[in-house]
């Protein structure tokens, strides 16, 4: 239970992300229906979040508990993890152009002052800080969602037992 220490703090870090997440899904869903790609990218976010809770549920009832889990919990884990796949490594790129490009944060709050109304306080320095910022997180936790999933379909095929059914078996 000692190598699982990474992979616990990380899910409980994910599942933390995970709930801010529900809470912009959950406001931006009513504005979402009148544009389509709206939906699509929180469609996206939805998957990640079903990822975070599905994997630490994974981890508390069946890898902790050593209890049985339905062949259903698996698939879930799995078919989000596709999607959560695909957005880690979308999350990745701002992250790294920002890391290697530091001049394209410039550029970014350059044009975010442009399109600000007249009353916004910040200086451009503090926007080309919070974009920093967000590539940052991005990256980080980009990373953390990937290693967390490599990790996770270790732990699946290492505890496929807990999956069995009765009726599987019949």
């Amino acid at each position: 239970m000692k190598s699982l220490f990474f992979y616990r703090v990380v899910s409980y870090v994910l599942l933390f992300v995970a709930g801010f997440l529900s809470l912009t899904v959950l406001t931006a869903l009513p504005s979402a229906f009148s544009n389509p790609m709206m939906l699509l990218i929180l469609f996206g976010l939805s998957c990640i979040i079903i990822y975070s809770y599905t994997s630490w549920r994974f981890l508390t009832r069946g890898i902790e508990n050593r209890l049985p889990c339905k062949p259903s919990l698996r698939d879930l884990i799995r078919v989000n993890s596709y999607f959560s796949i695909i957005l880690a490594i979308l999350f990745l790129f701002p992250g790294i152009f920002l890391l290697l490009q530091p001049t394209l944060a410039a550029e970014a709050a350059e044009q975010a002052m442009s399109n600000m109304p007249p009353g916004v306080d910040y200086t451009k320095k503090e926007m080309q800080q919070a974009i920093l910022s967000m590539g940052r997180f991005l990256l980080i936790y980009g990373l953390l969602l990937l290693i967390h999933i490599v990790i996770t379909y270790r732990l699946l095929k290492q505890f496929r037992p807990l999956f069995k059914t009765n009726d599987a078996e019949a």
